[in-house]
């Protein structure tokens, strides 16, 4: 049975290797320093109410007492956004352990979205091209392309 639910503080080893995982795979264009993995752990873990982190795991139902393993982690951001007149999802990160991918996982991260945030006018992501299965989710779950050419300054 998968779970979804916010992450804890004891969540935050766990994830925290997945993070690395998914910087270090080609679904991203480069890795980040540890220290951007943890600040942001640590914002979800005591509630900062813009910074949200999602742990997904599989229980054993013929084991129920079991603890659940983890399958993978989504990380996004709510903020106003004027041109959608309303609350926007920043879609940020979604890893999936290989054993997790194929499986309608990330369909039902979107579905847990969906319903947990009804008030949410839209929800907004970026991929990369080369990451072809993660766009035929989203796709299929009705995203489409946006025409803006994305820019950012780092400080």
């Amino acid at each position: 049975m998968l779970i979804i639910r916010d992450m804890e503080q004891r969540d935050e080893t766990v994830i925290l290797e997945m993070m690395k995982d998914f910087y270090n795979s080609p679904a991203c264009l480069h890795t980040i320093p540890e220290e951007n993995f943890r600040r942001t752990l640590s914002e979800a873990a005591v509630g900062n109410p813009c910074v949200k982190v999602l742990i997904l795991e599989e229980r054993d139902e013929a084991a129920p007492k079991t603890e659940p393993a983890a399958l993978g982690y989504a990380h996004f951001t709510v903020s106003w956004n004027n041109e959608a007149g309303g609350d926007q999802i920043w879609f940020d990160e979604l890893y999936l352990k290989a054993a997790a991918r194929g499986k309608g996982c990330g369909t039902k991260v979107f579905q847990w979205i969906e319903e947990h945030y009804p008030d949410v006018k839209r929800i907004r992501l970026e991929v990369t091209k080369e990451n072809t299965r993660a766009i035929s989710l989203y796709e299929r779950l009705g995203y489409g392309e946006l025409p803006y050419y994305q820019m950012c300054k780092d400080f």
